[in-house]
């Protein structure tokens, strides 16, 4: 089953590495990723969520058997609410855009602008999504 995601939201807080939405909810406002080398990509409305990349993209799949591919993931993690106790995960498989890894990056940012605008309408996100093109879709496994 696929359902197609909608466009990217237009969020007020970008790239942050201290939270707006954990500051207002009184928790910690630090966020730390597993990888701390490639630039913060994350998204906030200040009250109801914040959405960070978690790592570094990886190779899909990541199993050696599967031989050398071109498609990515990249991991993001979410909480949505106020006292929210727990962080949940996303995971975006994409084909990066040729040429320089700027132009990866803001493929990045897309879809972290189109997760932010599927995080404040269903106040969730599904588990995993494939991006063709400048569509997102909700993948079922």
């Amino acid at each position: 089953m696929t359902n197609q995601v909608l466009e990217p939201a237009i969020t007020e807080f970008r790239n942050f590495n201290v939270c707006p939405h954990c500051e207002s909810n009184g928790q910690e406002a630090f966020l730390s990723r597993l990888s701390e080398g490639m630039p913060m990509i994350s998204r906030s409305d200040g009250r109801n969520f914040h959405l960070l990349l978690a790592d570094r993209p990886l190779p899909y799949p990541a199993e050696r058997v599967a031989g050398p591919t071109r498609t990515i993931s990249v991991c993001f993690w979410y909480a949505y609410g106020k006292g929210m106790n727990t962080t949940k995960s996303t995971v975006v498989i994409l084909d990066p855009l040729a040429g320089p890894r700027e132009t990866f990056y803001r493929q990045i940012e897309f879809v972290a602008d189109v997760l932010a605008d599927e995080l404040l309408r269903r106040r969730e996100l599904a588990v995993f999504y494939n991006l063709q093109g400048n569509t997102i879709l909700e993948l079922s496994y």
